[in-house]
């Protein structure tokens, strides 16, 4: 089966300006996420989709592919899908653009999954909680999975809810070291992959948008609502997204070492 990796790429980002080109050491960000795409034993080609003849151009310059998009999608997978109908791959892989150190375990392990069984519409990947501070963060998506790590739910909030763990903090005021490595031990951190089945997702994209999509901010409670299975494997890899002029600082450290 083929398989077509997306990264779609805005200009315009409300906390960071300009951010699929702001360099990390001597690359921009777009060129550390397509070269670590670039790894995946499984991904027969990779195409930056965006709304930006400079991110075109730089993407060239690397010698990656980078096709133009309608400025108008409301999301990001409005714009992987315009790119799709052009494809002829089965499996089309949605990479956030915003992940420069995005490990290849976390790509083939979606992939060897949905080729290994091909009633798998939809996949993403989770990875355990090793910060207690990202549990209570809204901006960090938290999952919970099945026995068989199929959605039950993402959220922005704390889920599940640790009932009598949470009475001991309105009541103390903390969480004990036990409480927290409790939680971190058995809660989960969503990972901003997604791979698709092309049908489903030339489906997907016609769903009107849901309640709770529209409550939480999350594409794909839209998927869970309508009764689609996603499934959700857990991967080592623990790291994260530029959004913020600190992200940007807080990669350039680690590249640093």
């Amino acid at each position: 089966m083929k398989v077509t990796a997306v990264i779609p790429a805005r200009i315009s980002s409300t906390r960071l300006p300009e951010k699929p080109l702001a360099l990390i050491g001597d690359k921009p960000l777009i060129q550390w996420v397509y070269e670590n795409v670039s790894k995946s034993r499984y991904v027969s080609e990779i195409i930056v989709a965006t709304d930006s003849e400079r991110i075109i151009q730089v993407v060239k310059e690397f010698g990656g592919e980078a096709q133009m998009t309608s400025p108008a999608h409301p999301s990001g997978t409005d714009r992987i899908a315009e790119i799709a109908r052009r494809l002829d791959s089965e499996i089309i892989l949605n990479v956030q653009g915003d992940e420069p150190f995005i490990d290849v375990e976390v790509i083939d392990t979606v992939l060897k999954l949905m080729l290994k069984d091909q009633t798998i519409d939809m996949a993403s990947a989770k990875t355990y909680m090793t910060d207690i501070s990202d549990f209570f963060n809204p901006a960090i998506v938290k999952v919970i999975c099945d026995k068989n790590d199929r959605a039950i739910y993402f959220s922005r909030a704390p889920i599940p809810y640790f009932r009598d763990e949470f009475l001991q903090y309105k009541k103390n005021g903390k969480l004990s070291k036990e409480i927290v490595s409790k939680i971190c031990s058995c809660t989960y951190k969503h990972i901003g992959i997604y791979g698709y089945k092309w049908e489903f997702l030339m489906k997907f994209t016609k769903m009107k948008e849901s309640f709770l999509e529209r409550a939480e901010k999350l594409e794909q409670l839209r998927a869970l609502e309508n009764g689609i299975i996603i499934k959700v494997p857990t991967v080592s890899y623990n790291g994260f997204g530029i959004d913020t002029p600190a992200d940007l600082e807080k990669a350039r450290k680690i590249l640093k070492g």
